[in-house]
């Protein structure tokens, strides 16, 4: 099926948007939904192609945020952001997976979950520099020699480019050496050795590769809502991640973008049930993981088999 269609109806549905939705919240929020979704697809490198668990996306999405606010705080221009903010989590991530990467099975997980808590450890007892547990407030937003966007509409416009500039890059990764090796890394570590591909340099590479996205997306984040605390960042952050790549589709680009914007929104819309919405919530994405497997992103496939079928 041809998919340019979809794309181009769904990107000009997103341009529409703030013509039709003039609430400032409604806009922040789809603004963090867009975050959200850059992080999934950086995700999705190690976990929904290269097969490994990462429970460590949060810790670089919150170190990229912190970089940008620290960095801007203190004087530095804005452009200067993106590029410290990459360095700090490529040299992380580098750390952390030049060890890890080369055991199997759940190693790298428990060795993620404590990464994130050593993050969040030394954001909260680090107050002069990063506001402790109060965060960081009257972060400079984001200017590039004096221009930048102004309220939360045209942040939106930046986001959503930024965004389908991401999609574009994971979509020629996926269709690159470096990503036929991570789903043959995926499919079988022994398998895909045998076939000469270095399992170890690719897992890596799904691992970076991931891990500047986060860092990238935590830059805007700190940039755009201009307030950041380790909150954001935490343990229960990093797995509602993974629950938006499960949930959207692990493995499909599409659904990256489709688990993190329906479980940004998701809560919000259901608040009017008061307490009541979490249980529905919860219910909500358990009924997913049963009834869909393969994610909200392979609902249209398997209907348009069962169509196929009856036919």
């Amino acid at each position: 099926m041809n998919s340019w269609p979809i794309l181009a109806a769904s990107i000009a549905a997103a341009l529409a948007v703030p013509i039709v939705a003039h609430d400032g919240y409604i806009i922040q929020l789809l603004n963090i939904a867009i975050l959200n979704a850059i992080v999934v697809l950086g995700l999705n490198f190690v976990t929904g192609w290269a097969g490994q668990i990462n429970f460590g996306q949060a810790a670089f999405y919150g170190l990229g945020a912190y970089t940008t606010a620290i960095a801007t705080k203190a004087g530095l221009p804005w452009i200067t952001t993106p590029f410290l903010s990459v360095i700090v989590v490529m040299a992380a991530s580098l750390m952390l997976g030049l060890p890890t990467m080369r055991l199997r099975t759940y190693y790298l997980a428990m060795t993620t979950i404590g990464f994130g808590e050593i993050i969040r450890l030394i954001i909260v007892h680090w107050e002069p520099v990063t506001g402790g547990t109060s965060g960081l407030r009257a972060i400079p937003g984001i200017s590039i020699f004096g221009f930048g966007p102004q309220g939360q509409i045209q942040h939106y416009y930046l986001l959503i480019a930024v965004l389908l500039l991401a999609i574009l890059i994971a979509a020629r990764v996926r269709h690159s050496v470096l990503g036929r090796a991570m789903i043959a890394t995926r499919d079988s570590e022994i398998a895909a050795e045998q076939s000469g591909v270095d399992t170890v340099r690719t897992k890596l590479l799904a691992f970076m590769i991931g891990a500047v996205y986060a860092g990238l997306a935590g830059c805007l984040y700190a940039s755009s809502i201009r307030f950041i605390s380790p909150d954001s960042f935490s343990g229960t952050q990093a797995i509602l991640l993974m629950t938006m790549l499960i949930v959207g589709g692990m493995g499909s680009i599409a659904g990256c973008i489709i688990g993190a914007v329906a479980l940004t929104i998701l809560p919000e819309a259901l608040r009017f049930l008061g307490q009541w919405y979490l249980v529905l919530y919860g219910l909500g994405v358990i009924a997913v993981i049963v009834l869909a497997p393969g994610g909200l992103a392979s609902l249209a496939s398997l209907s348009q088999a069962r169509r196929a079928s009856v036919h």
